[in-house]
């Protein structure tokens, strides 16, 4: 997609996210036919359109979580000065709701402190499941670099 393409899809997604809501899959379900034409008949007919329409949704999310916001932020660290610098360290700009399935704006966060709390605990819950897989990974990691034949031969037959 030329850098041209790539604006206009992000200025439609903002669009159609003003009258959804910030929710990646009904965006993309909402533009995909109209922003892709040939490609979703071509995606279609190889039996390919659930790939593509996860890709959309997958950039969807990423202009969705890249908002700038940074007016709105600013003027709200006047307001508060104290939230400027925890504002300042976040990594995002927007943080899935799981309540609204979709991603909410960090001043809209602080104005509504139980979005906040939705959002929060939604990362802490994806964060212990990812610590909870690397655990998994750490103990089969364990497992196979053991010196344990069967471990040596398992990773034979893997490979066969």
């Amino acid at each position: 997609m030329l850098d041209s393409q790539s604006a206009a899809f992000a200025e439609r997604v903002w669009e159609v996210a003003s009258q959804l809501g910030n929710n990646a899959p009904k965006i993309a379900d909402d533009m995909m036919e109209d922003a892709f034409p040939l490609t979703c008949s071509q995606a279609r007919q190889e039996g390919a359109l659930r790939m593509l329409r996860t890709g959309i949704i997958t950039e969807v999310k990423r202009i969705l979580r890249t908002q700038d916001d940074a007016v709105g932020q600013a003027d709200f660290a006047e307001v508060c000065e104290s939230f400027a610098p925890l504002v300042k360290d976040l990594r995002s700009k927007s943080y899935f709701v799981e309540s609204a399935a979709e991603y909410v704006a960090i001043p809209h966060l602080i104005a509504e402190p139980e979005l906040l709390d939705d959002a929060r605990r939604f990362m802490r819950r994806k964060g212990k499941e990812c610590l909870d897989e690397a655990d998994r990974l750490d103990a089969l990691f364990a497992a196979v670099t053991s010196n344990d034949p069967d471990a040596a031969r398992a990773r034979q037959e893997v490979l066969a």
